[in-house]
């Protein structure tokens, strides 16, 4: 079986850094308790940042930690028949195309990571997130490479007569 992998030190390295943040958001809200000479305007940007950080950074704090703990650093595991996140398994057959969608923001300033979405024969996605552990330049690779797998194994060969 082949794989598709990231480098589980970037995924530590960006929880690191979302550590970071998390416990400057959590500073800040420890200052209002602490500083005595903080104004109303200082008080309501500290809670405010933190409001908004401690989700924001705590939730992607969680999923880089999840990525640098797991057994196998991998997104795709595949073979001739069949692809898996480890999650769910598809075969080559049900998959029609693939495309790679960006970040953006959801309801609620909850951040969507970037995800490979799979669009299968029977009309549904399977849509699998990268969690920005790849860059760029594994990022049109990982795509190259899974066009060029649905392209070899996932179209039925016509049969000539």
């Amino acid at each position: 079986m082949d794989k598709i992998v990231y480098r589980r030190s970037l995924a530590f390295w960006k929880a690191l850094g979302s550590l970071m943040f998390v416990v400057i958001c959590l500073f800040l809200l420890l200052l209002i308790f602490i500083d005595e000479d903080i104004s109303a305007l200082q008080i309501f940007f500290f809670i405010t940042s933190a409001i908004i950080g401690i989700p924001f950074f705590g939730s992607y704090l969680v999923v880089c930690l999840s990525r640098t703990l797991r057994k196998e650093p991998f997104l795709f595991i595949f073979d001739e028949h069949s692809i898996s996140d480890g999650i769910r398994t598809v075969p080559w057959s049900a998959i029609t195309k693939v495309e790679f969608e960006g970040a953006s923001i959801r309801k609620w300033l909850r951040p969507r990571f970037p995800a490979f979405i799979f669009y299968l024969n029977d009309r549904s996605t399977w849509e699998v997130s990268t969690d920005y552990v790849l860059n760029d330049m594994e990022l049109n690779q990982a795509g190259k490479q899974l066009r060029t797998l649905i392209n070899q194994y996932g179209k039925p060969k016509k049969k000539r007569s």
